[in-house]
């Protein structure tokens, strides 16, 4: 089988030939995970960096989930330095429970995009989701693979994440969350099983819903 593409800056290209001069790459992680918070990644390139680079200028930077953790890491350097803004959020699974976890990634880009330094023309984001916000969202399937912007904020609210749920596993021990990072693993739910759910655990996803549905306790 060919090797799948790579993400490409075509539609970042596509938006400033239109007229566009500040596109925001937006994606999150932790979206299906059963415990920890979501965390939302966020990049803006600078215009003249998308029109005159080269393959080999980008070529550590891909969908987040085919990079190992250090060839994440190492992608995160690289996105400091090419970028005119690279930042993250993150909102707690208490939020996710308010809200549920699309009102949580809304309320996340909108905490981002409120403390930017610059307010971007378009937002570029993964998924196909409608969200309230200030600025356009330009929502692309599978962006994470296509578009070097989304790509690079996957990997920034990857990394950012996953440090945080290593903590948690310290706190937390016994889910293996610093492996699983909060995920329902074979280990991660029988770990629930057998010795319950733990105060970061979402208590509005399966199996801790179920849980708490039968002990009379939903709140």
């Amino acid at each position: 089988m060919p090797a799948p593409a790579r993400p490409s800056f075509e539609l970042e290209k596509q938006l400033l030939d239109q007229g566009a001069s500040c596109i925001a790459g937006v994606d999150e992680a932790g979206r299906g995970a059963l415990a920890g918070p979501l965390a939302l990644g966020l990049v803006i390139f600078d215009p003249a960096f998308i029109r005159s680079s080269y393959p080999d200028d980008t070529c550590c930077i891909n969908d987040s989930k085919r990079l190992t953790p250090r060839q994440r890491i190492q992608a995160c350097e690289i996105i400091r330095e090419k970028t005119l803004f690279a930042g993250w959020t993150m909102v707690s699974h208490r939020i996710i429970d308010r809200l549920n976890v699309n009102g949580a990634t809304e309320y996340a880009l909108n905490k981002l995009l409120r403390s930017l330094p610059m307010t971007p023309d378009i937002v570029l984001l993964d998924g196909n989701y409608k969200f309230q916000c200030d600025v356009p969202v330009w929502t692309v399937t599978r962006g994470d693979s296509l578009s070097l912007s989304i790509a690079s904020a996957s990997i920034m609210a990857k990394v950012n994440r996953d440090a945080v749920m290593e903590k948690m596993d310290e706190r937390f021990p016994g889910y293996g969350i610093g492996k699983n990072k909060g995920y329902g693993t074979g280990h991660h739910m029988l770990a629930l099983r057998n010795r319950g759910f733990s105060p970061i655990h979402r208590r509005s996803y399966d199996p801790v819903k179920t849980m708490l549905r039968g002990r009379g306790d939903e709140g």
